[in-house]
């Protein structure tokens, strides 16, 4: 009889409930925190900050004050999950032909929790009852409280064959446009030296990656602005098809801070198996996690990027 052995089995779990680092995008940007396992909402407080200087005359009793306000908020937690399966016919002919079946499935099986993951802190959750709703941060910026910006010159339009003066001004306008937008960060109150991180889909970093203009092939936008973030992530659930209403063709950014005070992640029930199901001669292995959309103690510390791409070139 074909069977899979208790080894055999630890082997897939472990591979199941220990994801690949480059598979880990949200994990790896963001910090956890653990709620109790069969929570469904968890409730946080929300900080905001305001207040502008103004032009100061000696003895004037009315100078403008930086208020902070603490809200109250709350967090909805959902289940994803990913089943194993396989038959002792499969099995037997693996072992018979000393084909190892484990390891692709396992791996499979991880890779799934790990974009299931993805998709909820980027992409959020949304239901037919908002109530219910996770926010991602591909929502709009408005719903999320964070800061944005739109860059002056598309990405895809920055490089104009044969017009390098055109080329370049595009090229110092984006250089331009990111240096300000990593202001929006370091000008708040405590964050002068923080070194952000930047985020954007792969085709925004490669665009970047183009030389500056013919006459400055060694030098692109993405090693001027290198210095000034602490990394550089691609997040492919940035792109237009992963989220917004049907037909969305415009894709976004990020630039933010990550530390445990502005932004973690709530677990309930980290990946775990569910007891096997035999059936027919087919055993099923149920894995699931319980988490949260992304809780951020302090939006203003994420600019949205916005305009990064023409929607006129998405096919």
């Amino acid at each position: 009889m074909a069977y899979l052995t208790r080894e055999q089995l630890t082997y897939v779990d472990n591979t199941v409930r220990q994801p690949n680092q480059r598979e880990l995008t949200a994990m790896s940007l963001f910090r956890t925190f653990n709620v109790p396992a069969w929570t469904t909402q968890t409730r946080y407080k929300v900080m905001t900050t305001s207040g502008q200087a103004t032009d100061y005359v000696d003895g004037a009793d009315n100078l403008p004050v930086v208020d902070l306000a603490m809200t109250e908020a709350t967090s909805n937690l959902t289940d994803i999950g990913i089943a194993i399966r396989y038959s002792r016919q499969q099995v037997g002919e693996a072992q018979q032909a000393n084909i190892d079946i484990l390891n692709p499935m396992a791996t499979r099986a991880r890779r799934a929790m790990a974009e299931g993951e993805n998709k909820i802190i980027f992409n959020g959750k949304h239901n037919s009852n908002p109530a219910l709703n996770i926010n991602g941060l591909t929502d709009k910026a408005s719903v999320l409280g964070v800061q944005e910006s739109t860059a002056p010159v598309a990405f895809d339009n920055m490089f104009v064959d044969g017009d390098n003066a055109t080329t370049s001004n595009n090229n110092l306008k984006i250089r331009n446009w990111f240096q300000d937008a990593v202001g929006m960060i370091t000008h708040l109150a405590g964050y002068s030296n923080a070194k952000p991180i930047l985020a954007l889909p792969q085709s925004s970093i490669d665009r970047l990656n183009r030389p500056y203009n013919d006459y400055n092939p060694q030098m692109t936008v993405l090693s001027m602005i290198q210095p000034w973030f602490s990394q550089i992530k691609v997040v492919p659930e940035f792109e237009h098809q992963y989220f917004g209403a049907k037909g969305n063709k415009n894709d976004l950014g990020y630039i933010f801070l990550n530390d445990a005070s502005i932004a973690q992640i709530p677990i309930a029930q980290s990946v775990h198996a569910l007891p096997q199901e035999y059936h027919n001669g087919w055993t099923t292995i149920p894995y699931t996690e319980r988490l949260g959309g992304l809780v951020m103690y302090y939006p203003h510390a994420f600019v949205q990027l916005k305009g990064i791409n023409d929607p006129k070139n998405v096919k």
